[in-house]
């Protein structure tokens, strides 16, 4: 049972497009959620979510992903910022996601559940540069990701300090300029593990990361599957 403050937010939250919220139990059942949330889980309504757990509504490495992050907000009261998150969608496009989540507490403090909230990041990043600094930037990151790239390097190139980059790039295209980067990297490599049989080691390097550890270890992080989960599932 939702107490009021958190069932006003919900319903501010219901029909808002591209926002997908929810809440959970501390054994991992929803208790509520938005269409947006309804239409990603792929039923129909949020009424059909409820009662459920994210394994029985999302594949099983996304679900895994989901309950590692819900486990750790519950149990050390640390919110997830902006986490940047990846997912495949049925025309093999990529869908990106920022996720924040927040423990919740009953009025004696005591952890009771997690609620999430998503923003889909739908407008290209190609596409979403309005004046031509910030485009500079987005255009360096794009071309140069592979290399040890610095948010300074972009703020040079968009003759900003790092500062107004900062600000201009969570303004107008929702992410910072190192998530900017990150998104270039894994995209690449999302397109190198499908389209290629190159070692997992080679796809790590093309895309800049120091090692495959690193690069799995980001990988994980943000696809929420292995770089080799991954290309075996999404292989041709």
């Amino acid at each position: 049972m939702l107490d009021r403050s958190l069932e006003a937010v919900t319903d501010v939250l219901a029909t808002t497009p591209h926002v997908m919220f929810c809440v959970k139990s501390s054994d991992g059942r929803y208790l509520s959620a938005n269409q947006a949330f309804a239409d990603r889980a792929g039923v129909d309504h949020p009424g059909d979510v409820v009662g459920r757990r994210a394994r029985e509504l999302f594949p099983f490495e996304l679900a895994e992903q989901y309950e590692r992050q819900d486990d750790e907000v519950l149990h050390s009261g640390r919110m997830l910022t902006n986490e940047l998150e990846v997912i495949t969608r049925p025309d093999r496009s990529f869908g990106w996601f920022l996720t924040s989540k927040s423990r919740w507490t009953d009025t004696d403090g005591v952890p009771v559940g997690v609620v999430s909230v998503s923003i889909d990041l739908r407008t290209p990043v190609d596409a979403a540069a309005p004046h031509a600094q910030l485009a500079a930037a987005v255009d360096v990151a794009r071309r140069r990701y592979a290399e040890q790239l610095l948010v300074s390097d972009l703020a040079v190139a968009a003759d900003m300090t790092v500062a107004q980059l900062e600000r201009t790039a969570r303004r107008v295209l929702g992410l910072t300029p190192k998530q900017l980067i990150m998104r270039f990297r894994v995209e690449r490599a999302l397109q190198l593990l499908v389209t290629t049989s190159d070692p997992i080691a080679d796809v790590a390097h093309a895309c800049g990361y120091y090692d495959q550890s690193a690069f799995g270890r980001h990988f994980r992080r943000v696809v929420g599957t292995s770089p080799s989960a991954y290309r075996a599932t999404h292989r041709p």
